[in-house]
């Protein structure tokens, strides 16, 4: 059901309370001059020697008249005095929804982000424009890296989807709208992504720029508008992604295609995982303490520089002892657990068995890359 518009309301109040008004005075004219004196008619004289209800006889035995009685000049006063008093209110009540009206026409709109009623219905439907037109930009550009419905990575039907999730609660504006610093940051959060892009390591793949100030092909606007697709969009509008793309001329049977086709991850050799990984990778983040550079000390002091670890490795006493002892996976054990090798170090795990973020395989192709460091 719409919202009631108040603009209706004091116009249909205002006019009933006219008609009333003017059906008011239109009554009072017709019952005042019904018990008002009459005029003079010259039977005067005749009236006043008969008692009020008696008749006269008059010459023909067929027709008597009644005598009416008097009325009282204080009452006929009193009541024209409270007919003038409710028409005076009954007119300034019109004036009254008539000021209220303009009030609310030329001071309450004013504020284009007013809560109140008017212009909370405009707001909707521009509200509603910017979800329809993000929703569409969406299905055209971001379709195939974060899916059908928005989630991205985390579609349980498409494991291939190198997106992260947008249509999740933490980016509901109904979630978060309590909390106006959450509110803020994620909106913040969402453009500068929007606008910039997301660097990520080979082979993993970046997410890139969309505005046209960093060399995309989106203007504030629109990046405005998948913004508020992503904040305001219900489950329905996020359903029609697929509709669009239906409706949207491409190459498949006259619509563009169906199913999210995202780029493939760039195949690297081991090396160039691991070295991926060890330099640029924020989940292993190992030159965050070590220098990979020879000529260059470690950030941290007590981590070893590695720039010659295929060389020089291992470097501590419990890793030396297990290249000895014959395991060929001391490497593997060291990075995946280091405190379990050597307690108290401060090297943490990055093994997702001990708690890290690293598979084996990853792990794996750091060792490669750190053996090739000669």
């Amino acid at each position: 059901m719409p919202p009631i518009d108040l603009n209706v309301v004091l116009a249909a109040l205002s006019l009933g309370l006219f008609l009333a008004f003017v059906g008011f005075f239109g009554f009072l004219v017709l019952h005042q001059s019904s018990i008002e004196p009459k005029e003079p008619t010259g039977a005067e004289l005749i009236e006043q020697h008969y008692a009020p209800g008696e008749t006269i006889e008059q010459p023909t035995p067929y027709y008597v008249a009644p005598i009416p009685a008097a009325p009282d000049p204080l009452e006929i006063s009193a009541n024209l005095d409270k007919k003038i008093i409710v028409g005076a209110g009954m007119l300034f009540a019109v004036f009254a929804l008539v000021g209220a009206y303009f009030f609310t026409l030329f001071v309450v709109r004013a504020d284009a982000h007013t809560e109140r009623w008017r212009d909370a219905v405009a707001y909707e439907h521009q509200q509603q424009k910017a979800i329809d037109r993000g929703r569409n930009l969406y299905a055209n550009f971001c379709f195939d890296c974060h899916g059908k419905t928005g989630l991205g990575s985390t579609d349980p039907s498409r494991k291939d989807l190198p997106g992260l999730p947008l249509n999740k609660p933490d980016f509901k504006y109904d979630n978060i709208k309590d909390d106006p610093v959450k509110l803020k940051a994620t909106e913040d959060l969402l453009t500068l992504t929007i606008s910039r892009g997301r660097a990520k390591p080979a082979p993993q793949i970046s997410m890139p720029a969309w505005s046209d100030h960093e060399g995309g092909s989106l203007n504030d606007e629109q990046i405005q508008q998948l913004v508020t697709f992503i904040m305001y969009g219900s489950d329905a509008e996020w359903a029609d992604v697929v509709t669009v793309r239906l409706h949207s001329d491409g190459p498949e049977d006259g619509h563009l295609p169906l199913e999210p086709n995202p780029p493939k991850p760039q195949q690297l050799t081991p090396i160039e995982l691991g070295r991926a990984l060890t330099l640029s990778n924020p989940q292993a983040a190992c030159v965050s303490c070590h220098s990979f550079d020879p000529n260059k000390p470690s950030t941290l002091p007590t981590a070893p520089n590695l720039g010659h670890y295929g060389t020089e490795g291992p470097l501590n006493a419990e890793n030396k002892a297990a290249k000895a002892s014959g395991d060929a996976d001391w490497l593997l054990h060291w990075i995946s657990n280091p405190p379990s090798v050597k307690p108290g170090v401060v090297m943490p795990p990055f093994s997702t068995s001990a708690g890290g973020q690293l598979s084996d395989q990853q792990i794996r192709a750091i060792i490669e890359y750190l053996q090739s460091l000669k």
